[in-house]
């Protein structure tokens, strides 16, 4: 079953929701493309990009991080940003600080639902009944995309997206 929820700010901004509007496989751009390509690969109950895959064992990088639980560590390690794939305008402010206009802000989601319908792709052709969250945000300063396994007990971040004032937030469940 695929859920799809948003904060006011994202809903507000990718209504109507069209996942139909969201880019083609063909459409992404060639780095990007090539690390889906790569698919996912598991270590101790993680599910990792490949192209993220590091070699200290998750229970190794918890310990050293200081990380709760399996689901932050994936947070971590399946964290990019999604402004170094995408065409948009990241200009920077007197302070050094990255500015994004609100229209590539949404380009950025767009293009995270775009990666989300990937990912699950790429998960179900690794493991068919494993269920994931994906994570899309974008701010006035950058992007994010990031997925985890969904386990009992564990989060990432809080429940309710409207929390999250300063930047649209995106969560895309694929359970099987």
């Amino acid at each position: 079953m695929l859920t799809i929820r948003m904060n006011e700010s994202a809903a507000a901004a990718l209504q109507p929701l069209r996942l139909t509007a969201a880019l083609s496989a063909a459409d992404l751009h060639d780095e990007l493309r090539a690390k889906l390509s790569q698919g996912v690969v598991e270590s101790e109950g993680a599910l990792i990009f490949a192209a993220h895959h590091r070699s200290d064992s998750p229970t190794a990088a918890i310990a050293r991080m200081g990380w709760p639980d399996l689901t932050h560590y994936e947070c971590q390690v399946n964290s990019f940003h999604l402004e170094d794939y995408a065409p948009v305008e990241v200009a920077v402010l007197e302070d050094g600080q990255p500015q994004i206009n609100h229209a590539d802000q949404v380009g950025l989601l767009r293009l995270g639902l775009s990666v989300a319908d990937a990912v699950r792709s790429l998960v179900r052709a690794h493991t068919s009944r494993t269920a994931i969250r994906c994570i899309i945000s974008a701010n006035d300063t950058n992007g994010v995309f990031r997925f985890h396994r969904i386990r009992c007990g564990e989060q990432w971040g809080v429940h309710d997206l409207d929390q999250y004032r300063s930047e649209m937030a995106v969560t895309v469940d694929d359970q099987p």
